[in-house]
């Protein structure tokens, strides 16, 4: 019950950011939370959550960091970490709390961020309504941020569960059986949850490519890099869940495409290129087929239909009509084409910075891609996305971390790589680009040239999961 606590206080905190007390998702995370609440308050007298040490206690007893409860911890330590308190105590007036007086709770708790000193107006604020339910535990507060490191190893847990549950779907459909969706739509849920934490993590485990299972690596790829486009224009959690798993979705037609077609090493034929082409129909034949109710068919199943149509409908499949392609279809688009072209293939062994892969979509915005979606896309990754190899003016060579904000003309972060006498790479230490030399008041460090990774023969993925980013 107290993970069920954990992870109903972590839904009811997000709401306010997106609706009103008396939006219907509103009242039920509320109403969820206070029962949640309600029934622990039957065995003790208080509820206390606390950070120590970098990890969450509830009521004294640590929580152990299970994969699908850790991202729910990750997210209150983050929490306590902005409002610079040690925890929060639920009492007995727990029991008096109306769905609208919880949400006006979780208000409190996403303003109180944006203050100077957020503990001393969260109680002033509490204290002003009456006897609160909730009260400020202080005491010797202590750093309460996960290492970077755990948090990008919990993303590589997430990946991997998501590669392994789109592969026994398309083990499924190939054995003709009607394959569920139930594992694929919760790992698509915690993702969502984990990106609302940290998405810089998830761009970072986007990076990973396999070159002998492209099809899914890609389609992993394109379904975080998706829901992090989803959550950058504001999109609502359930439509991002959906928008996850249409992009985790969107290349299943390519179990029908003979592997002589897929994995030809010269370029196609033109009958060849015509049975690629068959793939976005055959998603969706294949989606059709899946065991999940027909609302969520429904949401998921046109992006993948849209994927390769183009912003001014002239891709393919061939359409008679004029009416723009969904958002989904235009997110998926972007992210799946980026992915490709930063990807190896057989046919292309060398694939395409990633810097120069956003030049290559920012060159067809308004043509193949969404010229407002292409913009929050380069302001999500940066100009020079996590992943990207870079040789520095100092001489140093490294992985950007960060990507920097166009928007907040913040400079990137560089993860600085330490060549070793076999010619391998091992990680050093993470620098910031903003930092300038006190004297001159030039920037420190600068971008001499970028490349890709896997001309290194590096992993980004691997790499930031061996340090602390913070």
């Amino acid at each position: 019950m107290r993970e069920v606590f954990i992870r109903r206080l972590f839904r009811l905190l997000q709401i306010p950011r997106i609706h009103g007390a008396e939006n219907r998702l509103a009242v039920r995370a509320s109403t969820e939370f206070i029962h949640a609440g309600n029934q622990l308050l039957t065995e003790s007298e208080e509820i206390v959550l606390e950070a120590r040490h970098g990890r969450l206690f509830f009521s004294g007893q640590k929580l152990l960091m299970r994969r699908q409860g850790a991202i729910y911890i990750f997210g209150l330590l983050s929490m306590f970490e902005e409002l610079q308190l040690s925890g929060l105590k639920f009492n007995r007036r727990f029991a008096e709390i109306s769905p609208s007086h919880a949400h006006w709770f979780a208000r409190l708790i996403i303003e109180a961020k944006q203050k100077e000193d957020p503990a001393k107006w969260l109680v002033a604020e509490l204290s002003a309504s009456g006897p609160p339910f909730v009260e400020i535990v202080f005491g010797n507060r202590q750093k309460s941020r996960i290492p970077y490191a755990e948090k990008a190893e919990m993303a590589h847990r997430m990946y991997s569960f998501a590669y392994n549950s789109l592969k026994d779907v398309s083990q499924g459909v190939i054995e003709n059986r009607r394959p569920g969706i139930r594992k694929p739509l919760r790992i698509i849920q915690e993702i969502v949850d984990f990106a609302i934490q940290d998405p810089s993590i998830l761009l970072g485990i986007a990076t990973i490519q396999d070159y002998d299972d492209y099809t899914y690596t890609h389609s992993v790829n394109v379904a975080l890099l998706s829901i992090c486009l989803g959550q950058q224009i504001g999109l609502s959690e359930n439509s991002q869940v959906f928008l996850g798993v249409s992009a985790l979705f969107h290349d299943l037609g390519k179990i029908d495409i003979p592997l002589e077609i897929i994995n030809k090493p010269t370029p196609l034929t033109e009958e060849e290129f015509k049975v690629v082409q068959q793939h976005s129909l055959n998603s969706v034949r294949q989606i059709l087929k899946l065991h999940a109710g027909s609302d969520l068919i429904a949401r998921i199943v046109l992006g993948p239909f849209e994927h390769h149509l183009k912003y001014d409908l002239s891709g393919y499949p061939e359409v008679n009509w004029k009416r723009p392609i969904s958002l989904f279809g235009r997110i998926i688009e972007i992210c799946d084409v980026y992915d490709a072209l930063t990807s190896s293939r057989i046919y292309r062994p060398v694939p395409v910075p990633r810097d120069r892969a956003l030049g290559m979509i920012a060159a067809r915005s308004g043509k193949d891609f969404d010229p407002v979606l292409v913009k929050w896309f380069i302001n999500m990754v940066g100009i020079f996305p996590v992943g990207t190899f870079v040789v520095l003016n100092t001489g140093e060579k490294g992985l950007i971390s960060e990507g920097g904000s166009i928007e907040k003309n913040r400079r990137p972060k560089v993860l600085l790589l330490k060549e070793e006498k076999s010619g391998r790479f091992s990680t050093a230490k993470v620098v910031d680009l903003n930092r300038r030399d006190p004297e001159t008041g030039q920037y420190r460090r600068t971008i001499k040239s970028t490349h890709h990774a896997s001309a290194f023969g590096i992993q980004p993925a691997m790499c930031f999961m061996e340090i602390d980013h913070r």
